[in-house]
């Protein structure tokens, strides 16, 4: 009965450890800034590819709450680009994704 619960807690605590190290990770792009489309653009391909993850003002789903996250545009184009955990990489490309940078510009918490 003791071995099962010892590799129980030490397979969790190396899920937990690696989970938190994010190896994956993507890195933030190396251009200093984002190129942003229209937002009003943005707020309609969001609602047609993002929102039934994210929901529909972005308040969370099976992706995660937008709406007032403290995220980067910086980081959510690499998090686009490269995608991470349930999303898949470039669901949006070129202009459509510089519209829904626009879009989330607007809805993300003020940085500073």
């Amino acid at each position: 009965m003791l071995v099962p619960a010892l590799l129980f807690v030490v397979s969790s605590a190396s899920a937990f450890t690696l989970a938190k190290l994010h190896l994956a990770k993507p890195g933030l792009p190396k251009s200093g800034s984002v190129k942003l489309g229209d937002f009003y653009q943005g707020e309609t391909v969001f609602s047609t590819s993002c929102s039934s993850c994210h929901g529909d003002k972005a308040q969370g789903g099976i992706g995660p709450k937008l709406a007032g996250a403290p995220i980067s545009l910086a980081a959510a184009k690499a998090q686009i680009d490269n995608g991470g955990g349930a999303m898949p990489a470039s669901l949006v490309q070129g202009r459509e994704e510089e519209d829904v940078l626009a879009y989330l510009s607007t809805i993300f918490a003020p940085s500073g």
